[in-house]
């Protein structure tokens, strides 16, 4: 599967930040070198002999030879090229590589939100790569928490009802979607502001609430695009803790995409991704 991209010369993915997509219930109609957090690296063989980034034992997320193309200009782009992957529960993966390399579209094949042309992925033991559109929306309502580089918070919902969103969605009811929300926005230091509009609040509390969200339900799988790219040094590292903090308490397996060095320490694994190809 092709798609022709008339956007310059750069394969450009569609955007990991879209409300309608992750939330739809809201529109109206091959080889891995993985550095852990000594700074070695990681390697382990698979049954067919390939190297993958050594994760834990419990996996949660696993992509298997995971071919991403698009058309440009005429002529085929391979984006991903032959990925091998995994992120085991309670593990903290970066994917690292410069603009243009791959990862955002690796991240959003992940999420469910963008199809490959070819290879296996499989979250919670369920092989997703071939499942229907609703099928797809399904497992990312009620396995996979995101968070954006830009919040992406519903601009006139207060900053509990934002993140009540996803048990609403579930099928709670709002009372008590709002009374999980409440706490947990308690946990993130945002007691005071749960009946805050997103444009009262800073982009620090912003990400915040959005990091609430996205982990409210418990998700088997996060996946957090450029969590730390709007905000200052000190704000980034207050959502990098608690990023941390609330991984430790739903062992969700995590996938954290980022160009900010100053946060490679919260990674348990780093994975370089160059030319649609880990390092």
């Amino acid at each position: 599967m092709t798609h022709d991209i008339s956007l310059g010369n750069a394969a450009v993915p569609p955007p990991l930040s879209t409300n309608a997509l992750v939330y739809p219930a809201l529109q109206t109609g091959g080889i891995a070198n993985c550095v852990n957090d000594n700074g070695a690296v990681n390697q382990a063989s698979n049954e067919n002999g390939n190297k993958t980034g050594n994760p834990k034992t419990n996996i949660v997320l696993s992509a298997t030879q995971v071919r991403k193309s698009y058309n440009i200009g005429g002529e085929r782009r391979w984006v991903l090229d032959g990925v091998d992957f995994q992120a085991a529960s309670g593990e903290c993966v970066f994917l690292s590589g410069p603009s243009g390399s791959g990862k955002s579209t690796l991240l959003s094949i992940l999420g469910c939100l963008l199809e490959a042309d070819s290879g296996e992925v499989v979250i919670a033991d369920r092989r997703v790569d071939t499942l229907s559109v609703a099928e797809r929306t399904s497992v990312r309502r009620d396995s996979i928490g995101f968070v954006f580089q830009r919040f992406q918070l519903i601009r006139g919902l207060s900053a509990e009802d934002n993140v009540a969103v996803p048990l609403t969605l579930q099928g709670a009811t709002l009372a008590d979607a709002r009374a999980q929300a409440g706490e947990l926005l308690g946990r993130v230091g945002l007691a005071m502001h749960r009946n805050h509009l997103p444009t009262a609040m800073s982009p620090g509390q912003c990400q915040r609430v959005a990091l609430a969200r996205a982990v409210i339900t418990s998700p088997k799988l996060l996946l957090a695009d450029e969590p730390t790219a709007a905000l200052d040094g000190k704000s980034g590292m207050e959502v990098m803790e608690l990023l941390k903090e609330l991984v430790g308490a739903t062992d969700s397996a995590t996938v954290v995409v980022t160009h900010d060095p100053r946060i490679s320490k919260y990674a348990d694994r780093i994975c370089e991704i160059e030319n649609g190809q880990f390092k």
